[in-house]
């Protein structure tokens, strides 16, 4: 066990545990710039987080073509400016695709690929600028199911939906055997963890994947340390599991493979019976490692969770979900309206630590403060938008303009919140924003995306 007090990537839902000191100024997006023109520059933007970029001009050989996760000036984040979240960079080889980019889309999958490691699996996030994690120092990694799924839905998405190579050009065929493989490695990995015994609550259902990041306070040094246990995270989590089902169930279609529709159909039979909270509305945020429901609510279990209930047919559970994100999850701050990630969850899991960021008896929770979470806000636009609300569906992806940095990118959420949530931009949410402003265009690849 070692503590590390400079930066942790965890879930956060599905977003990031983060400590940036930096922040910035709000640059509200004009009313009179199209959400056409606004993806683009976005979109623009993901390009130049592709490293090699001016953030990382020399990045480690073996990183070239990851994407930097946030727009962070190296003076104000030293030691983490350069990460690469695996999940950020599935979501923009997927906004690449979709904006028909192609050459993009496949340069950044092909930089994720060649990370895989040899049990198939990923680590959740790379330093760009050297080495961090490798195999023989690895401290403070994790490996989440969601990530690893993510990555497997983009390899999927793209094999199906690219244009096909040319008959002479061996270097795409080369290339598109290659993903194919990868994505069959993940998904052999991820089917490593699922749950295999009837009697479990959590059967059919996979764990959350490898490493644990504790925070806890330091009297002796009055600084807020990161314990990591370098372990199985024997967890599930719905958000994750929610992720999972898509990509098997996009492998599925891709190969014909029948074992891939199998996993998926127990995927979803372990949400719908083991995940399910139907005096909430939505899905509980997963199980416990001692077998108990964990019912945190939390925000992508009800936006996903009803996105996910939507593809396999159940309709009124998808209505009930949306419900709860409107009734639990909603938040402004400032001219920001949105949804925040969690309800009725202390933001720091510990009082001393909690005390140390919020000086007050109890626990904060996140309803307790004002924050508009981009990421997770436009997952719920995306939800309405498949629900046929489109008129919803503009009205809040508009309130988001004033989370637009000039000349970068949407900030992952509206304030600050050491170790939980960064206002710097990130690749995160400018990638939900093209998926999102896409589809409601009609691009027909934006609609095929967790359709």
């Amino acid at each position: 066990m070692r503590h590390y007090p400079y930066f942790t990537f965890v879930l956060i839902a599905c977003g990031l545990l983060f400590t940036p000191g930096a922040t910035y100024a709000q640059q509200p997006v004009s009313a009179d710039i199209s959400l056409h023109d606004w993806s683009v520059d976005n979109a623009e933007w993901l390009k130049r987080q592709v490293t090699p970029n001016d953030i990382v001009p020399n990045p480690e050989p073996g990183r070239r073509r990851l994407v930097v996760s946030y727009d962070i000036a190296p003076e104000d984040f030293p030691q983490g400016f350069h990460r690469s979240a695996t999940y950020d960079n599935a979501l923009a080889a997927l906004a690449f695709l979709i904006t028909g980019d192609i050459d993009a889309a496949a340069f950044t999958l092909y930089a994720v690929a060649r990370l895989v490691r040899a049990d198939g699996s990923l680590w959740f996030s790379y330093n760009t600028a050297n080495a961090w994690p490798d195999e023989n120092y690895h401290e403070s990694a994790i490996v989440r199911t969601g990530a690893v799924s993510w990555v497997g839905y983009a390899l999927a998405f793209f094999l199906t939906h690219a244009p096909p190579c040319d008959a002479d050009d061996r270097g795409c065929w080369q290339e598109r055997d290659f993903f194919r493989e990868t994505a069959v490695r993940l998904a052999n990995y991820l089917r490593s963890l699922q749950a295999n015994d009837p009697g479990e609550s959590r059967y059919g259902l996979l764990r959350l994947g490898y490493g644990t990041i504790e925070l806890a306070y330091r009297a002796e040094s009055d600084e807020i340390i990161e314990i990591y246990l370098d372990e199985p995270a024997m967890a599930t989590s719905s958000e994750n599991n929610i992720a999972a089902w898509f990509f098997f169930r996009q492998l599925h279609r891709l190969t014909e493979d029948d074992q891939w529709d199998e996993v998926a159909d127990q995927i979803a039979e372990g949400l719908l019976t083991g995940m399910w909270n139907e005096e909430i509305g939505q899905f509980n945020r997963g199980i416990h490692p001692s077998g108990g429901p964990d019912t945190v609510k939390a925000l992508d279990c009800a936006s996903w969770g009803a996105l996910f209930l939507r593809a396999t047919g159940e309709t009124a559970k998808a209505r009930l979900a949306l419900q709860a994100a409107e009734e639990f999850y909603r938040a402004q701050d400032g001219d920001v309206l949105g949804y925040r990630p969690y309800f009725d969850h202390p933001i720091y899991m510990t009082a001393d630590v909690d005390n140390y960021f919020f000086p007050n008896p109890g626990n904060t929770q996140w309803r307790e403060i004002p924050l508009v979470w981009s990421e997770g806000t436009l997952g719920v636009a995306l939800l309405y938008l498949r629900m046929g609300e489109t008129q919803r569906t503009r009205e809040i992806v508009e309130r988001l303009r004033a989370l637009q940095v000039e000349n970068s990118g949407l900030r992952y959420a509206s304030k600050e919140v050491p170790y939980q949530m960064t206002s710097a931009p990130g690749v995160a949410a400018s990638a939900w924003l093209i998926l999102v402003t896409e589809a409601m265009a009609g691009n027909p690849l934006a609609a095929q995306f967790w359709e």
